[in-house]
């Protein structure tokens, strides 16, 4: 359950990425994230790869198929990871069937949801400092776009794998036109 959770939350942010009246960024958002790269073909073992030549840390990456698309996560050996200065569990990258990168998450897990909004309060002040005001579509959620990618960020109160009570904190990169793309190749055949 918990693997194909974030594919569901891009669809929602790439949905409120079509109101009107969303803010653009004039930044483009980055589309490169510790080596894996939005719209670039890359393999499980790729990815491993560029995570542990840029995070500077071995992950263990498995690739879970969802439909038609993959996600492959990586989950480092020996704990959680830096990135924008803050903690992260573990990446979940998602690919269409030709394997590119649709989307990269970063995902914080914690004991409270307290924590997870904490961890979400404070990327959002390092994001509106990168690419301006940004967009709310739930209170829990904020997102920025540059109309081609978008990135975001939202939290939750869940339980894990095992049952257990915990709360995530999501940080996203996507391309819409390929999110798209993961969405329709998904669409059931009716």
């Amino acid at each position: 359950k918990r693997a194909f959770i974030p594919f569901i939350i891009s669809v929602f942010a790439i949905m409120s990425c079509n109101q009107t009246g969303r803010i653009v960024s004039d930044t483009p958002i980055k589309t490169n994230i510790l080596g894996v790269e939005l719209c670039k073909k890359m393999t499980s073992n790729e990815v491993a790869q560029a995570l542990m030549n840029n995070a500077g840390k071995f992950f263990a990456t498995v690739p879970h198929k969802t439909g038609t698309t993959e996600v492959y996560r990586s989950i480092p050996i020996d704990m959680n990871f830096r990135y924008g200065g803050l903690s992260w569990s573990y990446i979940d990258v998602g690919v269409t069937s030709e394997k590119e990168v649709h989307t990269i998450y970063l995902v914080a897990s914690y004991e409270s949801v307290e924590n997870a909004k904490q961890q979400v309060d404070s990327a959002v002040k390092l994001f509106t400092q990168k690419y301006g005001k940004g967009n709310s579509w739930m209170s829990n959620n904020m997102f920025w776009t540059d109309d081609v990618n978008s990135v975001g960020l939202l939290y939750e109160a869940t339980s894990s794998i095992d049952g257990s009570d915990r709360s995530f904190c999501y940080l996203y990169y996507t391309n819409r036109a390929l999110n798209d793309k993961a969405e329709q190749e998904n669409q059931p055949d009716i």
